[in-house]
């Protein structure tokens, strides 16, 4: 659906330059018996994620439901956003080198890095990451320059199994760093620090990602207050309600914002952290000043030279900031604002509560006692058949966790749920569809 930003005033001002006194007088040329003399016979007006679901309805085949998550959530894209982000303003250099013909590009990752500084509570953000994954394993190579006499790593058991596993091949190419995973506890669902505060203190860092892959809100307790603490969210929805975790380093994923699931990417990532630390920041830094003429003006304020020119001394590879989709954040979090993106959050929660509610009332109740968002595990070791009999219905409930871990017998029959805004207004016959298909089995 092609959004207008039309408005009366625009209107009449076309209307003159094509010399037409009135849009009626456009359709002079069609017969009047040809034409509509009536309003349209439709509802509204009404908000514009009501009317995508009422055209849905119209399909012959009914939309497809797809609780899945684990890393690349549904969520509502407003149709002016696509709009924005097209306009020629965007449409400079692919790195602004030259400011002075890149002040699009430049307001862009400016306010990107405002957006990620808010939502994480942190000092300073750059313009922006390859995804989250990678902001991940740049924040570890940032936090060995910052403490290069520190070789452990402690890693939380609940990070994205795929974020560990991009971390990992980071870390090859890396000499004498330790990963230490540390355990989860089965009842909670979160991260068991199991460590002393010494060994923390003297780490490499410690390494959170709230809410964890299995969706848990991690409460960080263990934590030492002055471990170097690397705060990981995959999330970002979570951002507008879950309270920052203390750390010196937060990365993430922002997909949510605006960004469509698109086959698994391209995404982006975010990257904040201290201003202590800002010489070490990956990527590029976009500041704001005034030109010769004393006009607002913004150009890059901090990058090192060899992320230009000598890439293997570099802090890390510029280009691979996904410009494009900081471009659909930024635009979304406008469009959205604080108590637009607060409330989204909300129904996130509130549809999530429901549907776990509903399924524990059918026999599935969560396998984790501890908080979570929008996302829980489901084990349906008593509802073998449930999964796939759902599935030949075009209904997915939940990503299989045996598929990231194998060797795990207690996952073979977990599932990882996930229900978001677009699920709200659907959340009773969610469960209505889920019991019809569990009775009896």
């Amino acid at each position: 659906m092609r959004y207008s930003g039309l408005t009366p005033a625009t209107r009449e001002q076309m209307l003159r330059a094509i010399g037409a006194n009135d849009i009626e007088a456009l359709f002079a040329s069609i017969p009047a018996g040809d034409r509509m003399q009536r309003p349209l016979d439709i509802a509204g007006p009404v908000p514009e994620a009501q009317l995508w679901r009422d055209i849905d309805a119209m399909n012959v085949r009914r939309p497809r439901v797809a609780l899945v998550g684990g890393g690349l959530y549904q969520h509502f894209i407003p149709a002016a956003l696509e709009r924005l982000v097209s306009r020629s303003e965007w449409l400079t250099s692919y790195t602004p080198y030259q400011p002075e013909i890149a002040q699009g590009s430049c307001v862009m990752y400016y306010e990107f890095q405002s957006y990620a500084a808010m939502l994480t509570g942190q000092e300073i953000a750059n313009g922006g990451m390859y995804d989250g994954s990678t902001a991940l394993a740049e924040a570890v190579l940032m936090a060995k320059r910052l403490r290069p006499k520190a070789h452990r790593l402690y890693v939380s058991g609940a990070l994205h199994p795929e974020y560990l596993a991009v971390l990992r091949t980071y870390l090859s190419f890396q000499d004498g760093i330790e990963i230490v995973v540390l355990p989860v506890d089965p009842a909670t669902g979160r991260t068991r620090v199991e460590v002393s505060e010494a060994d923390q203190s003297a780490a490499l860092a410690v390494i959170v990602q709230s809410p964890n892959f299995f969706g848990v809100i991690e409460d960080c307790a263990g934590i030492a207050a002055d471990a170097f603490t690397i705060w990981c969210a995959t999330e970002a929805m979570a951002l507008a309600l879950v309270p920052p975790v203390p750390c010196q380093i937060a990365v993430g994923e922002i997909q949510s914002f605006g960004i469509p699931v698109q086959l698994g990417g391209p995404t982006s990532g975010y990257f904040a952290t201290k201003k202590e630390h800002v010489r070490q920041l990956p990527g590029r830094l976009i500041g704001r000043t005034v030109d010769a003429d004393g006009k607002e003006a913004f150009c890059i304020t901090l990058a090192t030279r060899e992320q230009f020119i000598r890439r293997d001394r570099a802090t890390s590879n510029i280009c691979t900031a996904s410009g494009l989709m900081c471009l659909r954040a930024v635009t979304y979090l406008s469009l959205m604002g604080r108590r637009g993106l607060e409330d989204v959050a909300r129904q996130n929660a509130k549809a999530a509560r429901y549907v776990a509610n509903g399924l524990a009332e059918l026999g599935i109740p969560r396998v984790h006692s501890g908080s979570f968002f929008n996302e829980f595990v489901i084990d349906l070791a008593a509802h073998p058949k449930l999964h796939k009999a759902l599935a030949k219905k075009d209904f997915v409930l939940g990503l299989p966790l045996a598929r990231f871990y194998p060797k795990d017998k207690a996952m073979k029959h977990r599932y990882l749920v996930n229900v978001t805004e677009l699920h709200y207004p659907d959340a009773q016959a969610i469960v209505e569809e889920v019991r019809r298909h569990a009775v009896g089995r």
